[in-house]
């Protein structure tokens, strides 16, 4: 039997813009992972008696996130499983590569933020060398890992007269949480595999290597121990490695036995990989909630005078809190400084991008826009009469560890497409989008930008806030008491 990841998904992942035929993939895809795990019992299926092993309690379907985070096993799989770095094409890139607690849970490469603001897939070679499959890049910046999990499903939601879009996962939502319930479990089966990211060819790869680690106690928690030895009835071939090798390459898998398929196993078991990495994420270990501000609502500590004062404009006249909510909700939960919504806030290209050179998955060259979640909506039969209002809308990333970084030196990269490189200019940009004149070249980088007083031209103007943004009439000392509030979200290093 094959068990691949079909070229649609493939598409879909590099972003090369077929979203109809590849949400069709993935949609179908996921609908077999949440019915192979309803129907196997979430992996704990019966096992033939001569391979019986004693039986993990089971995790219940419905499990909050709170309770898959205080799942001890659960999330020290998941932790192994986030540091892996042969889960990826070339056996170099795990998901902490590019979701370092350290930087934020954002890419821990000072140059790939300095030079693109996005960053390279396992295959990478060059940035001299053309974009390509065998030497990919992504063409959107990193988002945080850190609060990710606590994203509800997407949902519409209606506003007065206007629609607004609220959860999902990635910049543009396509990781939805419609199949599963959980928008987090869901966007964490889709870097491993593709042609930008950990570029494996297909689930099987992914779950035999978290079944066969490289090394000696790599994974303190076993996945048998967490879900069942049933996996381990797989017929793996004997070239696994050699079909794993190839971003485009198949995983032919042994004929199945009676009452047992390999590809329905794997499928459980890629959902049940998800759902491990989705726990971690959301345990104390990549959200623990350990900022100074924290601290000052619980009346552990105090601000200093201009950091109030940072809070004051964030609540007030700078308008951040519209999105970015900064009191405990009716829930008590504590704030995740996002209100899980998208928005246009008029960024401009980012002409460091590779995406305009990267002929293989872009044809439009420079005329290319990214249209968010627009973008996606266009595949969904129940959504695309709302696609055109919310083209080039990005999701709404949460602030927490937003100033977070391994030095003081570290450049970060901001927004989706990594333009901006300091705190300092993407609140001058809020202040002064609208108010400061039009730079001549709508492809000004950012450093040139400020050196002319002027902004480029936003990438996708029609859908552009108006409102909330773009000429806030901060004073310069103003500015500088936002960031440094801002600088009181960042958690306590570990």
């Amino acid at each position: 039997m094959e068990n691949r990841i079909s070229q649609e998904l493939l598409d879909f992942v590099s972003g090369a813009w077929v979203w109809g035929r590849a949400w069709a993939s993935l949609k179908a895809g996921i609908q077999s992972l949440v019915l192979s795990a309803i129907l196997f019992g979430m992996a704990f299926g019966a096992v033939p008696a001569a391979h019986a092993a004693p039986t993990p309690a089971p995790i219940a379907a419905d499990a909050s996130l709170l309770q898959l985070s205080q799942n001890r096993q659960l999330v020290s799989l998941g932790k192994a499983i986030f540091e892996d770095e042969n889960l990826s094409l070339r056996r170099n890139m795990s998901c902490a590569t590019c979701h370092a607690i350290r930087a934020g849970g954002t890419a821990e490469s000072d140059l790939g933020n300095r030079l693109a603001g996005v960053h390279q897939g396992s295959a990478f070679q060059g940035f001299a060398l053309e974009p390509s499959a065998d030497n990919a890049m992504g063409f959107r910046n990193v988002q945080t890992s850190a609060y990710a999990a606590f994203s509800p499903p997407l949902k519409r939601l209606h506003q007065g007269d206007s629609v607004i879009f609220e959860g999902g996962n990635f910049w543009d939502g396509r990781a939805t949480g419609f199949m599963t319930g959980r928008a987090g479990q869901e966007q964490a089966t889709q870097p491993a595999i593709g042609t930008l990211e950990g570029q494996l060819p297909a689930p099987a790869c992914v779950v035999y290597r978290v079944l066969h680690p490289d090394r000696k106690g790599q994974y303190p928690v076993s996945y048998q121990s967490v879900f069942g030895s049933r996996i381990d009835l797989i017929r793996w071939p004997k070239d696994i490695d050699t079909q794993c090798s190839s971003v485009k390459g198949t995983v032919q898998l042994e004929g199945q036995a009676r009452h047992f398929s390999s590809d329905t196993q794997i499928q459980v078991a890629y959902s049940n990989i998800s759902l491990a990495l989705m726990a971690y994420e959301g345990s104390a270990a990549m959200s623990p909630f350990s900022s100074r501000y924290d601290d000052f609502l619980q009346g552990k500590a105090v601000l200093a005078a201009s950091e109030k004062r940072g809070l004051s404009l964030f609540n007030g006249k700078a308008k951040c809190a519209s999105c970015h909510a900064t009191q405990v909700n009716n829930r008590g939960l504590k704030p995740l400084f996002t209100d899980y919504t998208y928005d246009n806030l008029g960024i401009p290209r980012n002409p460091a991008n590779p995406i305009y050179r990267s002929t293989w998955i872009n044809n439009q060259g420079r005329q290319w826009q990214d249209l968010g979640l627009g973008g996606f909506l266009l595949t969904q039969d129940s959504y695309r009469e709302d696609a055109p209002d919310q083209m080039g809308k990005f999701k709404v990333p949460t602030v927490r560890n937003v100033a977070r970084t391994p030095d003081p030196k570290f450049t970060r990269a901001y927004m989706h497409n990594g333009y901006f490189k300091t705190l300092e200019q993407v609140v001058d940009f809020y202040n002064s989008r609208d108010s400061k004149p039009r730079c001549a070249s709508p492809w000004t980088p950012v450093e040139e930008a400020e050196r002319q007083g002027c902004w480029p031209e936003p990438e996708y103007p029609q859908t552009m806030n108006t409102t909330e943004l773009g000429n806030l009439k901060l004073t310069a000392a103003e500015q500088g008491d936002l960031v440094a509030f801002l600088r009181t979200l960042s958690d306590r290093q570990s």
